[in-house]
C-alpha cells in the first residue's frame, strides 16, 4: 500500500472548506423609521448565496433597527440621515458586482431576482430599473404607474422606487449618489450621458401611500414640479456637480 495519503484520508479537522464566493447582487436598502412596513419588505426578499442584503439606517427611533435584527441574513449599517448618503454607505460596503437600490416600500420577489441575475450575466447590461406597479391597484394608481412607465421608456427617467441597478464599476465611476434630493434623478441624468439604461420586467410593486396620503393630483403635481425644477437647475446653474458624493462620508 502506498504511504501517500489521499485527500479523503486526511482528518476532518485538517480539511478546509472552499472559500465562499462573493455575492453577485448587493441589495442596498436605506431606511428611516420604517418599522410599520419593513417586515413585509424584508420577508419578501429572497435568501440566496449570490445575494447580499444591506440595510442602512439613518437614525430610526421607531424600532426599525430592532425589527431588522430578526433577519440574521442581512447586514445592518448606520449612516447619517439622507437617502443618498445612506445608499452611498451601503454601496461602499457592498461586495456584489451588481448594486441594486431598493426602497422600503417596494417589493422585490424571486422573479425580480431572476431578472437581476439575467442582467448580471449579460455583458451588455450596465444599468437599469424595473417597470412600476402601484399598490393598491386602484384605477388612479394604475394610471399613475402607466405614466411612470412611459416616462421611463420615452425619456429614460426612472425614479428610485423602480429599483435602480448599476454595475459596481459604473456606479463608482459616476461618483455614486448626491447627498441631497432628488438623488435618484440626478444619478439617472448623469448615467444617461454615457450609458443606456434598460427597463426590466416584470414590474415591481411599490406602495401608493404618498398619493393616498397627499391626494392623487397634489402628489403627481409635486413630482412633475420637482422634475422641472431639477432640470432647470441643471441647465441654468452649476448647483449640481458632474460627480456624486460617494467618497464623502456624510
Amino acid at each position: 500500500m502506498s504511504k501517500r495519503s489521499s485527500v479523503t484520508d486526511r482528518p476532518e479537522k485538517d480539511r478546509q472548506a472552499p472559500p465562499a464566493l462573493p455575492p453577485v447582487i448587493s441589495i442596498v436598502l436605506p431606511v428611516l423609521n420604517e418599522a410599520r412596513i419593513l417586515a413585509e419588505t424584508l420577508s419578501g426578499l429572497p435568501v440566496a448565496a449570490d445575494v447580499e442584503i444591506i440595510l442602512v439606517d439613518g437614525g430610526s427611533t421607531d424600532g426599525t433597527r430592532e425589527l431588522a435584527g430578526r433577519f440574521p441574513h442581512l447586514r445592518l449599517l448606520a449612516a447619517p440621515r439622507g437617502r443618498g448618503c445612506q445608499m452611498n454607505a451601503g454601496a461602499r460596503a457592498a461586495r456584489g458586482e451588481l448594486l441594486t437600490f431598493l426602497h422600503a416600500d417596494t417589493q422585490l420577489s424571486p422573479v425580480h431576482l431572476a431578472a437581476l441575475r439575467r442582467a448580471a450575466a449579460d455583458p451588455a447590461f450596465s444599468a437599469g430599473a424595473f417597470e412600476l406597479a402601484l399598490s393598491p391597484p386602484t384605477p388612479a394608481l394604475r394610471f399613475i404607474a402607466c405614466g411612470a412607465n412611459w416616462r421611463s421608456r420615452l425619456l429614460g427617467l426612472p425614479y428610485g422606487d423602480q429599483v435602480l441597478t448599476l454595475r459596481r464599476d459604473l456606479f463608482h465611476a459616476l461618483g455614486g449618489f448626491a447627498h441631497r434630493r432628488p438623488e435618484d434623478l440626478d444619478l439617472v441624468l448623469r448615467l444617461k450621458r454615457g450609458s443606456r439604461l434598460r427597463l426590466l420586467s416584470p414590474p415591481v410593486i411599490s406602495s401608493g401611500r404618498r398619493w393616498l396620503e397627499q391626494g392623487y393630483f397634489a402628489a403627481t403635481r409635486r413630482h412633475w414640479l420637482a422634475l422641472a425644477r431639477h432640470l432647470a437647475e441643471r441647465l441654468f446653474t452649476k448647483g449640481w456637480p458632474p460627480q456624486g458624493e460617494l467618497e464623502k462620508q456624510g
